[in-house]
């Protein structure tokens, strides 16, 4: 074989092995391309979820802040206009422990002429995370103690709750509250439409012990209604937050100085009579009657009388909505007349101290003043109107009157720290609660909001329509 046959086979390969090598190399730069591409979109992809995931988390976070803030109030924005949280010029909020702000607008609801009405707010929150923004809308209702058909602070005691007790209202104990039975079906056993306690107190079934459902395995108690019961929160409800007495009755002690400004702080009288739209009093049964006339807007009377009771009971029915606050306690010496909640209602009656119910003289002998300033306690008692002790208890004076057990029945609210003793089961009052269905949307003049705000809706990504801002009044 000559050398040009060995040189051209040599070039050859090493022409094959220059073209392999680029092959492979561009391969190789190919594979390497398409795995930055890969690996760039992946992380891009993961960076966009992480920053969406975090402008939604940012956005609630800064809603919650909102309702905490909102909580630490007694009253409602008088305002109606929106306004940022916190109330500066540029509403953006840094979030802690997040790479991340939140702006949040808090709207009152403005479609609401009673001035009593329980109205919400729409809270517009957007959280900013990166190149990402969220919006949710959420709608809160805050809690009053009005809105309860029956609020209790120590515990709900056997005897309560058993067959044929109706509530057909929201009832809340901060304690325990029992439920009995001896009934053998479900047809008479309690009735509540709504319920709640607190971890610190508990269901207790007779028989059974602790449940956290509304019939326990081996109970004869079938809390009503059972299958609504069955869903949980918020008609059955065995972790709620606590209701603060404590708060309460320290927001009612502070209106002395709005009814001084209003002219209506009362001291020195025994007896009232709410007679319509005007309070009767006298300090004796020879003195001579004082009145107070309820006119121009005159919604909260405050009565100075410390440590001696003030005897309460009504004449001709208010038409108005009044808040009534003693400092000391309260005998209902008869039939108290008010007006269900709305445009002319309601009417409560707060007392610091306790809710009496006083032995009429016609049974004990003993001395009464004239009509018609006497004690009215014989027979049937009908309270329409929101009761509220805050720090105190509703009992008679003697469970051994009236003879015969009677019914003292509350048509709208009742609030205690702990319940008192009105009856024995063969004397004394019977205690029933009707309630009133409009303290749900509209509480008595002045009364305090609670700390636990109540969430309607909530809405993620909204659409705000042409103009795409959070920003406008539309609530």
């Amino acid at each position: 074989m000559t050398d040009s046959g060995f040189h051209s086979k040599g070039e050859s390969r090493r022409g094959a092995a220059l073209v392999l090598a680029f092959v492979v190399t561009l391969v190789m730069s190919l594979l390497v391309a398409a795995v930055y591409i890969l690996f760039s979109d992946n992380v891009s992809t993961q960076k966009y979820a992480m920053d969406r995931i975090g402008a939604r988390f940012t956005a609630e976070a800064g809603v919650r802040m909102a309702v905490n803030l909102l909580s630490l109030e007694t009253e409602l924005p008088v305002s109606t206009d929106p306004y940022y949280m916190p109330d500066d010029s540029s509403g953006w909020i840094t979030m802690q422990g997040v790479e991340g702000r939140a702006l949040v607008v808090i709207d009152p609801r403005n479609n609401v002429s009673n001035p009593w009405a329980i109205r919400g707010v729409e809270l517009r929150g957007r959280g900013s995370v990166g190149s990402m923004t969220m919006d949710v809308i959420t709608h809160y209702v805050p809690d009053a103690p009005s809105r309860y058909a029956l609020l209790v602070d120590a515990a709900i005691p056997a005897g309560f709750f058993t067959d044929g007790r109706i509530v057909e209202g929201p009832v809340h104990c901060n304690g325990i509250i029992d439920f009995s039975s001896v009934s053998t079906d479900s047809t008479g056993d309690p009735f509540v439409e709504e319920v709640s306690t607190t971890t610190d107190g508990g269901f207790r079934f007779s028989g059974i012990g602790f449940s956290d459902v509304p019939h326990p395995d081996g109970s004869s108690v079938w809390v009503r209604p059972y299958r609504q019961h069955l869903a949980g929160s918020p008609t059955w409800d065995y972790s709620s937050m606590q209701v603060d007495f404590t708060r309460v009755s320290s927001y009612f002690s502070g209106l002395l100085r709005e009814a001084s400004e209003m002219g209506t702080v009362v001291s020195g009288v025994k007896r009232i009579i709410i007679d319509g739209n005007t309070i009767l009093m006298k300090s004796s049964d020879d003195g001579m009657i004082t009145f107070l006339e309820l006119e121009d807007g005159k919604n909260l009377v405050f009565i100075l009388n410390g440590g001696m009771p003030v005897y309460i009971k009504s004449g001709q029915q208010i038409s108005m909505p009044l808040t009534i606050v003693a400092t000391g306690s309260v005998y209902i010496y008869g039939n108290i007349r008010g007006t269900v909640a709305g445009d002319n209602g309601p009417l409560a009656i707060v007392t610091l101290g306790d809710f009496i119910i006083p032995s009429d003289p016609s049974f004990t002998g003993g001395p009464d003043w004239s009509a018609p300033w006497n004690i009215q306690t014989e027979s049937d008692l009908i309270a329409v109107a929101f009761l509220a002790a805050p720090s105190g208890e509703l009992r008679s004076e003697s469970v051994m009157y009236p003879t015969g057990e009677q019914n003292f029945e509350i048509y709208g609210g009742l609030m205690e720290k702990r319940m008192g003793r009105i009856g024995t089961g063969i004397s004394g009052y019977h205690l029933a609660i009707e309630y009133d269905q409009g303290l749900k949307t509209v509480m008595p003049p002045y009364f305090p909001l609670l700390e636990n705000w109540i969430i309607t809706s909530w809405m993620e990504d909204p659409d705000y329509g042409e103009n795409g801002t959070i920003h406008d009044d539309h609530y």
